[in-house]
């Protein structure tokens, strides 16, 4: 996968996370119709850029744009 393609996925994610206060990793796949893997790609992304947090709870990785509710890495 190219980085553009990354960087647009990005962009759906940070966009999608908007609207919500957390989504598990598989659900906002669901929502933004993309791929587990490629979703993963953008949160990271945006993990690296500290855009986002995140915290796995049960086996599910959660996904948030408000520090509050999680952990960032980095």
């Amino acid at each position: 996968m190219y980085k553009a393609t990354i960087g647009t996925n990005a962009g759906k994610v940070w966009h999608a996370l908007q609207d919500t206060t957390e989504m598990t990793l598989t659900d906002l796949a669901g929502k933004l119709g993309l791929s587990v893997e490629d979703t993963a790609l953008a949160i990271g992304w945006l993990a690296r850029e500290n855009k986002i947090f995140i915290r796995q709870q049960e086996n599910l990785i959660w996904v948030s744009e408000k520090p509050e509710v999680m952990y960032s890495f980095g």
